[in-house]
């Protein structure tokens, strides 16, 4: 087998690992804050990925102001989420079936109402760092790609300091792991679920940002993406964020090196049915019953 093919196959996989680990990232930190499944976190690709696509060639927007834009609407729309759906559940005290049928319920209505705005049609951002390619070992790539790696790397770095230095990030993790406690010591536990929410609404728009100058964005991404995204979290450890980075880059490679001896069709199925073998093998993930307490 040609060793560029296979180099040019291991870093698609990667490129592709990254944001997976993004939208698992964000699946995670909503499950470590709240121990819900969040079945809508691919929509939060979406949404952030068509406002910037609509802010740069319907309003002109300068690009950074698109991006930024697009990072917002992915926050606010998960903000939305438990300020109109998840807190009142909550009150009510509703159970773990409620909450993931609230999500499904809710990707199925957003992914509708992406139609409704952008329509069938599928839409492409601007590259970081123009059109052009990169050689790397025999491979090539695009400079998007390249800036895409760094990028998502830089966004594991700082929600690993956000958790571990912040007085926001602490905060949240304490309300998480232990409510009552949190709320004896003045941490206001339902202002920390909601940060919650905000940041993993942010953290899926940032994949939806950072993806769609490869991969156009339409309103039938989001399902593909947070079934990625769930594999991902689910081989790093749902509650521990930084081990979705873990499973996306595993499910990544995967992908790209099953499409060397097979048809690309059956990519998929063949990187889901080998992630099963993982499980079964490894029931407490990549990382151990340890990782899945991280992050």
């Amino acid at each position: 087998m040609n060793s560029s093919l296979v180099m040019q196959a291991i870093l698609s996989g990667i490129v592709n690992g990254f944001v997976y680990a993004l939208v698992g990232m964000g699946m995670a930190v909503i499950f470590k804050g709240t121990r819900i499944i969040n079945a809508m976190q691919g929509e939060f690709a979406v949404i952030g990925a068509l406002v910037a696509v609509f802010g740069l060639q319907a309003l002109g927007l300068p690009y950074a102001v698109t991006l930024v834009a697009g990072i917002v609407s992915g926050a606010l729309t998960g903000l939305l989420v438990d300020w109109l759906f998840v807190g009142p559940m909550t009150k009510r005290g509703a159970g773990e079936e409620g909450f993931l049928l609230l999500t499904i319920g809710l990707a199925f209505t957003l992914s509708a109402a992406a139609l409704f705005f952008a329509g069938r049609d599928s839409h492409l951002l601007p590259g970081f760092g123009g059109e052009g390619v990169v050689e790397l070992l025999g491979a090539f790539l695009p400079i998007h790609a390249v800036w895409l790696a760094a990028l998502a790397t830089a966004v594991v770095i700082g929600l690993r300091l956000f958790y571990t230095k912040s007085l926001v990030g602490l905060a949240m993790s304490a309300a998480s792991l232990d409510p009552d406690g949190a709320t004896t010591t003045g941490i206001n536990v339902t202002r920390m679920r909601r940060m919650t929410f905000v940041l993993g609404g942010a953290l899926g728009a940032i994949a939806g940002l950072l993806v769609t100058p490869l991969i156009a964005v339409n309103y039938q991404m989001g399902i593909g993406l947070t079934l990625k995204g769930f594999a991902a979290a689910i081989l790093g450890g749902l509650s521990n964020p930084l081990g979705a980075v873990v499973g996306g880059l595993a499910l990544g490679l995967l992908e790209s090196l099953a499409v060397l001896s097979f048809p690309s069709g059956y990519k998929d199925a063949i990187a889901l049915s080998l992630l099963i073998v993982i499980m079964i093998v490894m029931p407490n993930g990549l990382l151990g019953r340890t990782g899945r307490k991280g992050g």
